[in-house]
């Protein structure tokens, strides 16, 4: 016991020596230098400081890609595991946020190159969907539809389809309907 408690006292001394050697041979002797970085008061377990949503954290390109952009991207690729850049270490931000100038970088192109009219049908065929997926098909709808119009639900060879294999198409047919006898309830059409 008393050979490992002289044997380590011996290796503190010399490693304590050697650290002292090397910190002198580092220093000028005539003055002493002042560090580039203080370190006092370095707060190694501190969390990370937490930027505002608002707060630019880079740019490509010159454009400007916010921390909220970050953050919502990070949510996206990490199916809402993560939800905060500033927690994930510098390579993973970078690395990020490379990502996100991919998107920003695409979104501006699309801005620039693509004509308005492509635009609106795109921001069109956008606001039917996002308005089709908020009807709701009961089966015994979609089931009366499916009655009403067997011939339409036919195979190659020209056999009725069961209701079980053409469901989910007979309900999107209904979503589709109603959501044309929606938007024709509101329409004022004038022939001339």
């Amino acid at each position: 016991m008393k050979k490992i408690l002289f044997g380590m006292v011996v290796t503190f001394a010399i490693s304590a020596t050697a650290a002292d050697a090397l910190k002198n041979s580092l220093m000028p002797v005539a003055q002493k230098a002042t560090p580039a970085i203080n370190l006092d008061n370095l707060n190694v377990g501190a969390k990370p400081t937490k930027r505002a949503s608002n707060a630019i954290i880079a740019t490509v390109d010159g454009i400007a890609i916010k921390k909220e952009t970050a953050d919502k991207f990070l949510a996206l690729a990490s199916k809402g595991k993560m939800t905060d850049i500033d927690l994930l270490p510098k390579e993973q931000q970078s690395a990020l946020i490379k990502g996100v100038a991919v998107s920003v970088l695409i979104e501006s192109k699309a801005k620039k190159e693509v004509p308005q009219k492509v635009k609106d049908k795109l921001a069109a065929s956008y606001w039917a969907k996002q308005e089709i997926s908020k009807i709701k098909v009961s089966d015994d709808e979609a089931k009366a539809l499916y009655k009403k119009n067997k011939n339409m639900f036919k195979s190659k060879d020209g056999k009725v389809l069961e209701y079980d294999k053409v469901s989910q198409y007979v309900k999107m047919q209904y979503k589709q309907q109603k959501f044309n006898e929606n938007m024709m309830k509101k329409a004022k059409i004038i022939i001339k």
